[in-house]
C-alpha cells in the first residue's frame, strides 16, 4: 500500500511543480503585456494631460487678465479717465500704469510703501525711506523694496521666467498695455492706442468703442538668469550672424537689435520688413545685419513705464519678432504680444472682456514699404485696427 501511495504523491509533486512552471510563464507574459500596454496608454494619455494643463492655464491667464480689466473700470470710475502708461513722479516720469492698479488690485499697501518713500526710480531694488536712505533689518542688512515684490495678477502662470526668483530681483509682469499700431520711441508721447506716456485718455476718446479696442495683452518674460548675448563681432570677431551662438533664442521673450537698417526715430524711414524677417519657428535667425540680441528687458520692470518693459504694439503678429534700434531702453521698440500658449495670446478689450488673438489674424501682409500713420484706417489689417482707439475698422469677425 505504501508504494503506489509513494508513486501518487511523486506524480503530484511534478504535475504541481509543472503547473506552477506554467503558471509562472503566463504571469511574466502577462506582466510584460501590462507594462506595454500601459506604456502605450501613458504614451496616449500624456499629451492629452500637458494639453489639458495649458488649458487650466490659460484659464488662470484669462482670468488674471479679468481682474486688470476690472482695475482698469474702477480706476476711472474714480478718476474719470484711464491711466497713462508712464508718468511721474520719479526719475524720467517712468512710473508705469501698474503702480496705479495696485489700489485696485487688493496691493494697497505695496502702494503705500511706494508712495511713502517718494515714488523712488522704479529699478530701485532696496526698501529706502522718504528720504531715500536704505532701510535696514535688525542684522543691518538692506530689504528688498516693494518693486522686488512679485504680483500675483501681474504674472500668467504659463510662463515660467516669473516665478524663478533670485534676492533682489525686480518684480516681473506678463501682462502690457497697448500702444496701438505705432512704434514709441524715446521720450515721446503720442500713440494711437489706448495708453501713451503722460497721457490720460477718457472713454470719450476711444472713437472705435470698448469692445473693438486692444486695453492689454501678453508678453512673456526674460529669464532674469539669462543675461545679455553677445555675437562674435562684439568680441572683436568677423560677425557670421547668430548661428555662431550655441542657443537658439526663442522670440517671445526677446528683442532684437542694433540693426544697420534701423527702425528709425523718424518714423516714415522705419524698416518692418526686415524686423519680421528675423524670425523663423519662433527663433531668431542668423542675419548680418543684426549682430546683438538682448533678453533682459520683456517683463522684467512691472513698476517701469519704460516702453521696453510694459508695452505692446499691434504691428507685428502675434508672438511675432520684436526689434529696435539701440541697445538701451529708449530706443524705438517693435514689441508684438508673445504669450506659451498654444496658437496666440490673450488680449483684454476695453470693454473688460478677454479674447484669444490667434498668430495667423490679419496683419495687413507684406509689411514692405509700410510705415506708421497718425490718423486713419491702420496700414496693418484688422490687427492694426484692433490697437487704434480710433480706425473704425470691423474687427469682430476675426477676433474670437
Amino acid at each position: 500500500m505504501n508504494k503506489p501511495s509513494a508513486l501518487l504523491k511523486l506524480i503530484f509533486r511534478k504535475e504541481s511543480k509543472h503547473l506552477n512552471m506554467k503558471r509562472i510563464g503566463f504571469t511574466l507574459f502577462d506582466l510584460l503585456g501590462i507594462i506595454v500596454i500601459t506604456a502605450l496608454i501613458v504614451g496616449l494619455l500624456f499629451p492629452l494631460l500637458q494639453a489639458s494643463r495649458e488649458t487650466a492655464r490659460r484659464t488662470m491667464c484669462t482670468d488674471q487678465l479679468k481682474q486688470l480689466g476690472i482695475a482698469l473700470k474702477q480706476y476711472h470710475d474714480v478718476h474719470n479717465i484711464l491711466p497713462s502708461h508712464k508718468f511721474g513722479p520719479g526719475s524720467n516720469n517712468r512710473i508705469s500704469a501698474f503702480t496705479m492698479l495696485l489700489l485696485h488690485t487688493g496691493h494697497e499697501n505695496i502702494y503705500n510703501e511706494i508712495a511713502e518713500a517718494k515714488w523712488q526710480v522704479p529699478w530701485r531694488k532696496e526698501k529706502v525711506d522718504s528720504k531715500g536712505k536704505p532701510v535696514l533689518d535688525a542684522d543691518e542688512k538692506q530689504i528688498p523694496g516693494p518693486y522686488c515684490t512679485m504680483i500675483p495678477e501681474f504674472l500668467c502662470p504659463t510662463d515660467p521666467a516669473g516665478f524663478d526668483r533670485v534676492p533682489f530681483m525686480l518684480g516681473y509682469n506678463n501682462y502690457v498695455f497697448s500702444h496701438g499700431d505705432w512704434i514709441t520711441g524715446q521720450n515721446e508721447k503720442f500713440s494711437r492706442g489706448v495708453f501713451t506716456p503722460e497721457i490720460w485718455h477718457t472713454m470719450d476718446d476711444i472713437v472705435d468703442g470698448v469692445t473693438n479696442t486692444l486695453a492689454m495683452s501678453e508678453r512673456c518674460a526674460a529669464p532674469q538668469r539669462d543675461r545679455q548675448i553677445y555675437s562674435p563681432e562684439i568680441r572683436g570677431e568677423t560677425n557670421k550672424g547668430i548661428q555662431e551662438v550655441l542657443e537658439q533664442i526663442s522670440i517671445r521673450g526677446g528683442v532684437r537689435l542694433d540693426m544697420k537698417e534701423p527702425i528709425s526715430e523718424d518714423i516714415t524711414k522705419q524698416n518692418l520688413t526686415l524686423c519680421f524677417d528675423t524670425a523663423k519657428d519662433g527663433v531668431f535667425i542668423g542675419d548680418e545685419n543684426i549682430p546683438r540680441i538682448n533678453r533682459e528687458w520683456s517683463g522684467a520692470r512691472w513698476a517701469d513705464g519704460q516702453h521696453f518693459f510694459t508695452i505692446t504694439n499691434t504691428i507685428m503678429p502675434p508672438n511675432g519678432a520684436s526689434c529696435a534700434t539701440r541697445t538701451n531702453d529708449q530706443s524705438p521698440l517693435l514689441a508684438p504680444p508673445t504669450s506659451y500658449h498654444l496658437t496666440g495670446v490673450n488680449a483684454l478689450m476695453l470693454d473688460g472682456q478677454v479674447r484669444f488673438i490667434s498668430n495667423n489674424i490679419d496683419y495687413g501682409g507684406d509689411y514692405t514699404g509700410k510705415t506708421c500713420v497718425k490718423e486713419g484706417q491702420s496700414p496693418f489689417g484688422i490687427w492694426g485696427a484692433l490697437g487704434s482707439i480710433a480706425d473704425t475698422k470691423t474687427v469682430d469677425a476675426e477676433v474670437k
